[in-house]
């Protein structure tokens, strides 16, 4: 079975990369690891097979 990934786009700085669901909790608990943008799980998108 292939890992979850979810498509991150930060609100803030409009980054977007592919996180898996252990940086996911990570960005909602942290903030956008770009430019420190509060994150919600309205910013990552819904879970995709990789």
């Amino acid at each position: 079975m292939s890992p979850r990934t979810h498509t991150f786009v930060c609100p803030e700085c409009r980054r977007s990369i592919e996180v898996d669901d252990e940086m996911r909790a990570t960005l909602i608990e942290t903030g956008c690891v770009v430019c420190g943008a509060p994150i919600t799980e309205g910013d990552i998108g819904e879970p995709q097979t990789a």
